[in-house]
């Protein structure tokens, strides 16, 4: 059987292969590569790049690799029209719902040969883009489209949103031309089949990054005490939220500590007329500036860059708490990363986190808007060493199952397997 692939990264070992330095994102394809490779089965990886003047092919550790130029629907149309000539897969995988190169690659394939798996879910991820913000503090004003004419900034929050409609258009025709889709969650399919009724989808879990399928197992002795592990990149992964539930577990734990995944902020030490338009202007950066200040947090965050998955491992198995505060949520590899780890987690009670977190028994959930709640379940496991132990052993337990590598392996297979053998039913029919 030959697979083909369509990923929005270049693969880690492509682009070792290139002499470049491997994306931070995307490890769990890795493990799906893997499982694909070790079954004997030809597969075919392809992804567009800007930059690019034509298709290159590359044969790298007995797989084979397309990059070929991001341009217009017509010129990408082209390249994957050739691609599926040359390469004649059983059957054609594309991972993820919202890029152009998804929709290129759909209209190519075989509807029949066609599988899809949802990432994200940009339908519904561009209607919680606010995150609970104030909408006086997300649209987009003259004053915002004045600062970006400027080159002086001006990022509203509905901007981000307005960046939404164009994926979520193109999910939207992506989903209803394949026959199979895989939704990664059982939310996800039924996202899934809220766009695409008749479509088959499939439960096949992820496969995680190598470094977290390991004997190294979070402690509480270990544990840097009263130190949290969150995300921080746009609205909708919530960090405003953690910030507002900071100065409770502050009350409670003056020296607790938010470590962040992301780049410092771009202080702004803006005053007077400047800051006046700063607060007129505001983007997402600025509100969470404004917000640290005001609430006087800026000893309590950690920003700590991007990070490979080493270093992730290494922080997350020193941190107490990990906190995944989303205003909307697939299956969060980082949750489940937090989980396999044995690391103690909160999560709000959005998308697939029902399915990721059982409330009480390995983990807690906390309606998104309530802030206090977020407090409370924080602090509860600070307060309590024979919780944050059950919550770690009982959470590793959990993603243990859900990430099984070699359970999650056979399921990708068996899923391959599955259309074709519904493929060549309905041929010879």
């Amino acid at each position: 059987m030959k697979i083909l692939w369509l990923v929005n990264i270049v693969m880690p070992e492509l682009a070792e292969h290139l002499g470049e330095k491997p994306s931070v994102f995307g490890g769990w394809l890795s493990g799906a590569l893997e499982a694909v490779r070790s079954s004997g089965h030809a597969l075919v990886v392809c992804a567009s790049r800007t930059g690019l003047n034509e298709t290159s092919r590359y044969s790298v550790n007995d797989v084979t690799y397309y990059l070929f130029p991001t341009g217009s629907m017509e010129e990408m149309e082209q390249s994957c029209r050739t691609i599926l000539q040359d390469e004649n897969p059983d059957v054609v995988h594309i991972y993820g719902t919202e890029f152009e190169q998804s929709w290129a690659m759909a209209k190519c394939a075989d509807p029949h040969k066609l599988l899809v798996t949802v990432q994200g879910a940009l339908t519904y991820y561009a209607k919680a883009v606010y995150a609970g913000l104030p909408e006086k503090q997300c649209r987009d004003t003259l004053l915002h489209k004045l600062l970006r004419a400027l080159q002086k900034g001006g990022n509203s929050i509905e901007l981000k949103k307005r960046s939404f409609e164009p994926r979520t258009e193109i999910e939207q025709k992506v989903l209803p031309r394949a026959h199979f889709i895989n939704g990664g969650s059982a939310w996800g399919n039924a996202v899934a089949r809220s766009i695409n009724p008749d479509c088959r989808t499939f439960d096949c879990g992820l496969i995680l990054r190598n470094e977290f399928y390991t004997d190294e197992c979070w402690s509480y002795d270990a544990c840097e005490k009263h130190s949290i592990y969150a995300l921080f990149s746009y609205p909708i992964k919530g960090f405003h939220k953690l910030l507002d539930a900071m100065p409770m577990i502050l009350h409670e734990y003056p020296d607790a500590k938010v470590y962040v995944v992301a780049n410092q902020l771009p202080w702004r030490d803006y005053h007077g007329l400047k800051e006046k338009i700063q607060n007129a202007a505001p983007d997402y950066n600025w509100l969470i500036q404004k917000q640290i200040e005001r609430l006087n947090l800026r000893d309590h965050i950690v920003f700590l860059g991007h990070l490979n998955a080493d270093q992730v491992k290494e922080r997350m198995l020193r941190s107490h708490v990990f906190v995944s505060a989303s205003s909307i949520e697939n299956q969060s590899t980082s949750l489940g990363e937090a989980m396999i780890l044995g690391l103690p987690s909160v999560a709000s009670c959005v998308g697939a986190m029902l399915e990721m977190i059982d409330h009480g028994e390995d983990g807690f959930l906390y309606p998104f808007n309530e802030p206090y709640l977020l407090a409370d379940a924080v602090c509860r496991i600070f307060a309590d060493r024979d919780l944050a132990e059950r919550f770690s052993q009982k959470g590793h337990d959990h993603a243990a199952r859900t990430y099984d590598r070699e359970e999650n392996g056979k399921r990708l297979l068996n899923m391959y397997k599955s259309i074709l053998e519904q493929t060549r039913s309905e041929t010879d029919v």
